[in-house]
């Protein structure tokens, strides 16, 4: 297990450190530690997803040229509404 000291001269951070602390019914050293757990977690999160991200643009023909949706979508709806008459 890992040893980290932190010094923070900002005394308005400390306070509400210390207000996170007492309103989670925990140490502030419990307050910190839950944070920076929180903050790797997401973090992992992130990275698992740019990395799936990745993996399923790697899949993409990159010979093939990819059609706009967003076009498709608009002539779809023209073409829907050609036939509804509006």
């Amino acid at each position: 297990m890992g040893e980290l000291r932190i010094e923070l001269d900002d005394t308005e951070l400390v306070r509400t450190l210390e207000d996170l602390a007492s309103h989670h019914g925990q140490t502030v050293e419990a307050e910190l530690r839950s944070l920076i757990e929180n903050a790797a977690a997401e973090h992992r999160k992130r990275a698992e997803r740019v990395r799936r991200a990745r993996e399923i643009s790697a899949m993409t023909p990159k010979d093939i040229e990819q059609s706009d949706s967003v076009e498709t979508i608009r002539q779809m709806r023209e073409e829907r509404d050609r036939q509804l008459g509006r």
